[in-house]
């Protein structure tokens, strides 16, 4: 695995959802970026000064492009979102370990907001490897407008009857059939829709409250710690 800087080029621009924008990047190397599904790179634009920040990379390995997917949220991230075509940026990594390592267990995601980039790499990877795990994915969010990849995620738990998606609302009772749930993740929700809670892998993503707040939540339903894996965003 490498782990050094390299210079990327950006290709094109797409719309996820409200405030938010995935970057496709090429190596101007030429060359293929090795990365897993959940990892992250550290960047620092040169129109910021100061600290970079991480992102993590929500395409996989197989796709033409390496995509960030960004949301609007201080200098740095502001500074990625208004990069042009053509415009280089140096890539420090792949960094992190947050992917799953063991296939043989159910995973249970627990997303909130922008958190959801490394599951969108996770789970595009694992229906692409052909696992027979079952993959839950229980997703935050205030609004629907808010949901980033929603008609991509909902494509593809139509095809694989082995992923099953779970929005959840806080701020707005959305009429569309895909939306499951109207109030914060709790465990009546994790139970709902994961009922054999000792046979799965915990994954959770999201803001530091988020992260602390749902990983209480899984210890109060006596998850093992050792079944409960974190990553936060700053």
């Amino acid at each position: 695995m490498q782990n050094n800087k390299r210079e990327f080029i950006l290709v094109d621009k797409k719309p996820e959802a409200a405030d938010v924008t995935s970057l496709f990047f090429k190596p101007t190397d030429g060359l293929e970026y090795d990365y897993q599904p959940g990892q992250y790179v550290d960047i620092k634009p040169s129109s910021v000064y100061g600290h970079g920040k991480s992102y993590t990379i929500s395409s996989i390995p197989s796709d033409e492009f390496v995509s960030l997917t960004i949301k609007k949220n201080g200098t740095i991230s502001s500074a990625m979102l208004d990069m042009r075509i053509n415009d280089k940026v140096i890539f420090d990594g792949p960094h992190g370990n947050f992917y799953p390592e063991n296939q043989g267990r159910n995973i249970v995601m627990l997303a909130g907001g922008i958190g959801i980039t490394p599951f969108f790499s996770i789970i595009k990877n694992t229906i692409k490897s052909g696992s027979d795990a079952k993959t839950t994915l229980i997703y935050s969010n205030k609004t629907k407008n808010d949901i980033t990849f929603f008609d991509s995620l909902n494509k593809l738990a139509d095809n694989n009857p082995n992923l099953e998606i779970v929005y959840c609302l806080t701020q707005e009772k959305a009429t569309d059939p895909n939306i499951n749930e109207f109030k914060r993740i709790d465990p009546d929700i994790i139970n709902k829709y994961n009922p054999y809670l000792k046979n799965n892998n915990y994954y959770i993503c999201g803001s530091i409250k988020f992260t602390s707040d749902m990983w209480r939540t899984l210890k109060s339903m006596n998850i093992d710690e050792d079944d409960i894996f974190t990553e936060a965003f700053f």
